[in-house]
């Protein structure tokens, strides 16, 4: 599943995006030259991770996926969770995130919940194809947060 997600350049990937129906995802975080204020997160596997706790505040960014990928469209996504799950061990863990990892832990886990990020996005007109969100967006540097 790293291979496949880095590959098209994702910083996540969920078991049911490759048709495999069990509770996996992947995430590897990168700073690059559109996320430069990042934090990074090195190779992490989730196995049925549940979020057993959140902020109140919510976010709203930018989100592009795997499964729609000349696709974005503005998603709020609490700022910080508190995430269990098992790693790639079989050893429970238990992590806190926050900002763009949060975002990334909570659309990875929507996958495995049968949730894509275009069923939380509450107004649709934010929703445009990558050549759009290239021209409109990022030319204007409009970007959200970080």
């Amino acid at each position: 599943m790293f291979f496949t997600m880095r590959r098209v350049g994702g910083v996540g990937l969920a078991a049911p995006q490759i048709g495999k129906s069990i509770q996996l995802a992947v995430i590897e975080i990168k700073t690059t030259v559109l996320r430069p204020g990042i934090v990074a997160l090195a190779s992490t596997v989730i196995i049925n991770p549940v979020v057993v706790s959140h902020s109140k505040e919510q976010v709203v960014d930018w989100e592009g996926c795997l499964s729609f990928p000349n696709a974005r469209g503005l998603v709020p996504r609490y700022k910080e969770i508190t995430v269990t799950h098992f790693d790639r061990h079989g050893k429970k863990r238990t992590v806190h995130v926050q900002g763009f990892q949060a975002r990334v832990f909570q659309h990875e886990i929507d996958h495995l919940n049968g949730t894509v990020y275009v069923d939380r996005m509450e107004d649709m007109k934010s929703f445009m194809t990558l050549g759009e969100f290239k021209k409109r967006v990022l030319k204007r540097g409009a970007l959200r947060s970080k």
